[in-house]
């Protein structure tokens, strides 16, 4: 396992251009850890070789353990997948995981819709249906200690993905605690320089890496999955203490190529400016 120490500032500029192998980055001390998430469209563990295959999408997750997981296009006990509880079963797989589900439909003798998997049990689970032209979608939200945490797929109407933009900042601003953080990571269906994007920017910062291409993952020409901070409240703080330096932060995608449509995107804050970087894939 090969093992690269970099400052924040050298780790994004790594990160600024398409990883060639796998990696976990990681606080370079364990005590400045702070939260590492994940954010996949797993399109019910359909490859791009045309194969369900759980097995590549948990160890997806196992490679990096983040803390809280956003997963998008879940199905649960549908016939496509055998009737397996695909959140329960990927969190059993994947480590030390808890999986929650909130359904955007019925679909194929079962519910699809997202999830999330967790390392730490939270508080209170809600789900708040989203606006969606061709088919309904929704928002699955955990609240923790000390910050909230979504997984959103939106709409393939830019109309929906507006109004969608509007609603996930009315549930930000009214709908939580001003002492927490607020993330939202997810596929949003939603290229940077697009209407939608500059409308969820008005209350959110993008975490992830913008200029790296997330779909198709097999030759990626777009960016659909981010990862992002609600800029009120408890962000303000937060968002000022990055932007001096006293927190750090490190996000890549990961190269996985074959395991779905979309490549898992990351996000690993620290209370220091230092990381290291494990090659862990090919």
């Amino acid at each position: 396992m090969k093992r690269i120490l970099m400052t924040a500032a050298v780790l994004m500029a790594v990160c600024s251009v398409a990883l060639a192998q796998k990696v976990k980055i990681r606080s370079e001390k364990a005590e400045d850890h702070v939260l590492s998430i994940m954010s996949f469209n797993i399109r019910h563990g359909k490859g791009m070789d045309g194969k369900v295959d759980l097995n590549r999408i948990a160890r997806e997750i196992s490679l990096v353990q983040p803390d809280v997981v956003a997963l998008q296009e879940v199905d649960k006990e549908t016939k496509r997948v055998d009737g397996v509880d695909l959140p329960k079963v990927l969190a059993r797989m994947a480590g030390e995981y808890a999986g929650f589900f909130a359904p955007a439909m019925d679909y194929d003798g079962g519910k699809y819709g997202n999830a999330i998997l967790t390392k730490k049990a939270p508080l209170d689970m809600t789900a708040y249906p989203l606006p969606g032209k061709e088919e309904p979608r929704v928002l699955l939200l955990l609240e923790f200690d000390d910050y909230y945490f979504c997984s959103v797929h939106m709409s393939l109407d830019s109309a929906s993905r507006v109004e969608a933009c509007r609603k996930l900042a009315q549930i930000a601003k009214k709908g939580i605690k001003p002492d927490k953080l607020f993330f939202v990571a997810g596929d949003f269906n939603m290229v940077p320089n697009s209407v939608e994007m500059r409308v969820l920017s008005e209350s959110f910062s993008v975490l992830s890496p913008f200029e790296i291409k997330t779909f198709p993952s097999d030759n990626p020409d777009r960016t659909l999955d981010y990862i992002l901070v609600y800029r009120g409240g408890a962000g303000k703080t937060f968002l000022k203490k990055l932007e001096k330096g006293k927190l750090g932060i490190a996000s890549w995608v990961q190269p996985e190529k074959v395991a779905s449509d979309h490549r898992p995107v990351f996000v690993v804050i620290s209370k220091s400016d230092s990381f290291v970087s494990d090659v862990v894939g090919e």
